[in-house]
């Protein structure tokens, strides 16, 4: 008996093995994929309010953001009635805590739309969806904008654990 190469059995059994690994290495793959756009789309969100509220600092010039749940324009004054300057469309969609649009004065500090002047107030936005990336909030105080992991399902800044 010739004994050179595989048989078809064997062969088969390889081919097999390779699909199993590699469905649950796509499987793996997609979900770090998923986790991965959403704490990039955090962080970009994170990245713009930073921007803005270093230029309405150096340049003496409001900036606003609206958020929806689709994504939030930038305007370069309180008045969100024009077009805006940027306008960011968002993979997953956001929830937020109010419904606020957020200033930032020519001090670099944080108003929001109401008009109430509390120090204490916050405003956060996070991925709707419950998650297992490492950050899917933002969290906006008066003086401090921070990424940070929602807790449960709700949105509320008492659930959002800051880094």
């Amino acid at each position: 008996m010739n004994n050179r190469g595989f048989s078809l059995i064997e062969l088969l059994t390889v081919i097999a093995l390779i699909g199993i690994l590699s469905a649950i290495g796509t499987f793996g793959f997609s979900q770090y994929l998923v986790k991965s756009r959403i704490a990039s789309q955090t962080r970009l969100l994170y990245g713009d309010l930073m921007e803005y509220r270093t230029k309405a600092l150096y340049e003496k010039k409001k900036w606003t953001f609206k958020i929806s749940a689709t994504g939030y324009g930038i305007y370069s004054s309180a008045n969100t009635t024009v077009a805006p300057v940027k306008t960011i469309t968002l993979r997953y969609g956001i929830t937020s805590d109010n419904t606020d649009d957020i200033i930032f004065d020519t001090k670099g500090l944080i108003h929001f739309s109401s008009g109430i002047s509390d120090m204490s107030l916050t405003k956060s936005a996070c991925v709707s969806s419950e998650n297992d990336a490492v950050v899917d909030s933002v969290m906006i105080t008066a003086t401090r904008v921070q990424v940070g992991k929602k807790t449960g399902v709700d949105c509320a800044a008492a659930t959002i654990t800051t880094h």
